[in-house]
């Protein structure tokens, strides 16, 4: 029996400490491979909104999902290279995991820094929020002038 004990106590911690985070690294590694990183963040409360980032030759429109989200509420900053968006939840969303020890996480909001492909014109930025959808469409700013050829 004692042998046992030994084996299952190892600087202090249970040997089922050591298989929940094992498990977690696993869970992490995973979600890295598939999805380049996770989603969310458990320690701060906050989701990453699923987002689609379109170009065209004047402007760049960034699209993101709000769901639970109300329009007064969404914060953005626009600087020439990234949008950054802040918009809390109407709602807490909670998630529970029951394993080997029950996990649980509460997300309290949306948060995202998105990186421009192009610089743009932040004065001139438009933004609509229809049915839990978020359009901001962001002019580029051109640099140069073309030069008509007679």
């Amino acid at each position: 029996m004692m042998g046992v004990l030994r084996v299952m106590v190892r600087k202090g911690r249970w040997l089922f400490d050591y298989f929940d985070e094992i498990e977690r690294e696993i869970e992490e590694a995973f979600e890295e491979l598939f999805y380049g990183r996770p989603m969310w963040d458990s320690s701060t409360g906050r989701l990453e909104p699923l987002t689609e980032v379109t170009e065209t030759l004047d402007k760049i429109v960034v699209t993101m999902d709000l769901p639970l989200v109300r329009k007064e509420n969404i914060h953005l900053t626009i600087e020439e290279d990234y949008l950054k968006l802040e918009a809390p939840l109407e709602r807490t969303i909670r998630f529970e995991r029951w394993g080997i020890i029950p996990r649980h996480c509460e997300f309290k909001s949306f948060y995202k820094i998105v990186e421009l492909p192009a610089k743009v014109n932040p004065e001139e930025a438009k933004a609509r929020f229809k049915n839990g959808v978020l359009s901001v469409e962001l002019p580029k700013i051109v640099r140069g002038h073309k030069i008509p050829v007679e």
